[in-house]
């Protein structure tokens, strides 16, 4: 019979997954990954590393600064700017008629 206290589990005897990180990088204007794999301290060191022998992180880019900026249409019947609608590339003038309605002009 054995003694469950004297039983050690198998579990604690395989090594802990290491995680996988893929950094990106320029040096000297070009773009590098570099994946790293072990602990958080790992991942730490090897940016540590990157910095010191001047590599730049990747610029980032929103999806307003990657569009070119696009001018307002002008109202033909107000002279007022439009305004975007949610369609893209369409607008819409936020004026409102003289009977109350809004404006129907759309670019």
């Amino acid at each position: 019979m054995t003694n469950p206290n004297n039983v050690t589990s198998i579990a604690d005897k395989q090594p802990a997954p290491s995680a996988r990180f893929t950094i990106t990088a320029s040096i000297d204007g070009f773009p590098v990954q570099v994946e790293v794999e072990g602990k958080a301290d790992n991942l730490r060191a090897v940016i540590d590393r990157l910095k010191s022998i001047g590599a730049e992180p990747p610029q980032s880019s929103t999806k307003a600064e990657s569009e070119p900026t696009k001018t307002a249409p002008t109202c033909p019947v107000h002279g007022s700017k439009m305004k975007p609608s949610r369609k893209p590339g369409s607008w819409f003038c936020p004026k409102r008629t003289d009977d109350g309605d809004y404006c129907p002009e759309k670019a």
